[in-house]
Formats: structure tokens, C-alpha cells, sequence
């Protein structure tokens, strides 16, 4: 029996792919932080768990032993936090689970990372052979981090692919439609932007591309855009949102060089006034949500065949479904 193990099994993405590999019959393991909620579920589910923190080598080493394939999604994914926790979580945990993988000859490790590798915000056009670009903001310059450290290893013989997923979405999320459902609710939201694109892929897309970065032969030693391809602003996300919660769609735009300066205006704040919690706003999150590039995924149709099975209208559909039967008071989470 196959054995796979999945870090980060107790987020969005990771608790997906335990759900598609115990479908399609491997034997799970899960590197999870001890005292975390989750664990008992998936113990429940059959999942073997091993408790630990990915920046501590010796647990990574205990779950990837015996381990055929190994899906690295375990990260901090925030605009918000202190460096150090970035590059100690993205960049030396990454580390461990490729030395490990190394070291006890896992066959196939698959790297979660993310499309702001690439600068998007000044790019018109992002695809695969993009160059990475640091940002000076933690999140996307510590996955950066990540992505060369996994191509470090290949290069010692480490068989490994990397997917990078954009705005990752659907049921059970708690980062981009919850929040946007109550800045609505609260009528807190606007634009700095007009009819900007909002990249998405649906979770059960991704966690399809996830898979075939497992086992398909040409996946080795290559990266693969991970986006559905449907095209949408975010005012019309927002539009969406709005009409199943019965609320009125944000309507009031202020010029971007304003928000962003007002972004960092409450970064320099909090963080003078120490405080663990994000602000409203962030520059990181302006600039995400202002970004016009064109994504192209055609790699990973055209390499692996992948075709996304769940499209735009009914990924938001099924999410809109999940999100009101949530309790508004559970949307903001983050």
C-alpha cells in the first residue's frame, strides 16, 4: 500500500488532500502540531498522526519515515506576522521536510507554494518560466524560500514538483470569502480598483493538480500554475457574495495610492502598538487585490492533463451554499 504523508493537514488545502488519498485507498500519515482540534477527526478517519511542529527536524523525520509520497503544504499564510515566524515555518521547515525526504527516499514530494513567487503586480503576464521576485513582505518572500530550497534538493536527487496555486477557494475556506462576506455585512468594504481580475482555482481543481504532481512522470523537476481560468473582477466576487447574503455590493472606490498609504499607515500602528491581531488593511492585501496580470496555467493542462472539472459559476455556487450556513459571526476568523 502506497503511503503518503501531508503536513499542514489540518488547514484548508491539506485536510482536502487527507480526504482525496483516503478515497483513493493510501495509507495517511499527518504531521500535526500537538493540542491541534483536528486530530482526533482524523484519527477517527484512520489517519496515523504524528504530533509535531515542522520546525522541529526530528518530528518531520519521524512522519516521513517510510513515506512513498509526501505533499508539503504545512506554511504560515498571512499579510500579517513576524518574520522570523515566516522563514523559520516556509523556509526552515521546508528545509527539514526536504532533508528528510531525502534521507529516507521518499519517491515523489510535492510543494505547495503560491503564484506571488511571482511578482504579479507589476507583471502583465505570469507563467511558469516568470522569474521570482521578492517583494520585502514576509509571506511571499519566505515561500520564495521554500520554492528554492526544494530545487536545492532536486538537484541532490530529490524527486519533487511545485504547484503554485492563486486565490485557492471554495467550501470550508475561512480566507477570502468569509471576510469579504462580512466586510459587506458590515458595509467596510471598498475599492481601490477598478475591475481588477481575481484569479481563483476551486479546491477540488487544485487538489486534482496536487495529485497528478504525484505520480505523473513528467512532473518531476517541474513547477505548474495551478488556475481554473474563469474569468471574474473581484467587484464581481463581491457582487456574488452580496446577493446570497442580502446585502448591497460595496460601491465606493478611493484611489489606490491613498489606500496604500493608509495600509501602511496601520501597519506602522499595530506594530507600535504590538499588536498579534492584522489590521483592516494591509499593503500586502492592497496590492494582492490590485493586481491585473493574466495568468496562464496552460502548463499543467498541456504536461500533466489536467482540466479543471468544478468551473467558475458552480465553485462559487457550492461556496456561497457552505458560506450562509455559517454563522456570520464565525466569517472573520483571520
Amino acid at each position: 500500500m502506497t503511503v503518503v504523508l501531508v503536513t499542514g493537514a489540518s488547514g484548508f488545502i491539506g485536510s482536502h488532500l487527507v480526504e482525496r488519498c483516503l478515497r483513493e485507498g493510501y495509507y495517511v500519515k499527518a504531521l500535526v502540531r500537538k493540542g491541534n482540534a483536528c486530530i482526533t477527526g482524523l484519527q477517527r478517519e484512520g489517519v496515523e498522526v504524528v504530533e509535531g511542529d515542522i520546525r522541529d527536524a526530528d518530528a518531520v523525520n519521524r512522519a516521513v519515515n517510510g513515506c512513498d509520497l509526501l505533499f508539503h503544504v504545512a506554511a504560515l499564510t498571512s499579510d500579517w506576522g513576524a518574520l522570523k515566524d515566516f522563514t523559520d515555518i516556509n523556509i526552515g521547515g521546508t528545509r527539514h521536510v526536504c532533508e528528510a525526504a531525502l534521507r529516507n527516499k521518499v519517491k515523489r514530494l510535492v510543494y505547495v507554494s503560491t503564484y506571488e513567487s511571482f511578482n504579479h503586480f507589476r507583471q502583465e503576464r505570469v507563467n511558469e518560466e516568470t522569474p521570482y521576485a521578492i517583494q520585502n513582505k514576509p509571506y511571499p518572500d519566505t515561500k520564495i524560500g521554500g520554492n528554492e530550497t526544494v530545487w536545492k534538493y532536486a538537484g541532490l536527487g530529490l524527486e519533487a514538483s511545485i504547484v503554485y496555486p492563486v486565490w485557492v477557494y471554495g467550501p470550508g475556506d475561512r480566507t477570502l470569502f468569509p471576510l469579504l462576506a462580512d466586510g459587506i455585512r458590515r458595509r467596510q468594504l471598498f475599492y481601490w480598483s477598478h475591475h481588477a481580475p481575481i484569479s481563483m482555482v476551486y479546491i477540488d481543481n487544485l487538489v486534482d493538480l496536487l495529485m497528478l504532481a504525484a505520480v505523473h512522470p513528467d512532473a518531476v523537476g517541474e513547477g505548474f500554475l495551478a488556475y481554473d481560468g474563469g474569468a471574474i473582477t473581484f467587484e464581481g466576487v463581491c457582487e456574488h457574495i452580496a446577493a446570497r447574503i442580502h446585502a448591497k455590493p460595496p460601491s465606493l472606490y478611493l484611489p489606490f495610492n491613498l489606500v496604500y498609504q493608509l495600509a501602511g499607515m496601520l501597519e506602522a500602528l499595530y506594530r507600535t502598538i504590538r499588536s498579534s491581531k492584522r489590521p483592516l488593511l494591509t499593503r500586502h492585501a492592497v496590492t494582492l487585490l490590485a493586481s491585473r496580470a493574466v495568468v496562464d496555467a496552460s502548463k499543467a493542462r498541456r504536461v500533466l492533463g489536467w482540466s479543471p472539472k468544478v468551473g467558475l459559476e458552480e465553485g462559487i455556487r457550492r461556496t456561497l451554499d457552505w458560506l450562509v450556513s455559517v454563522d456570520p459571526s464565525e466569517w472573520k476568523v483571520k
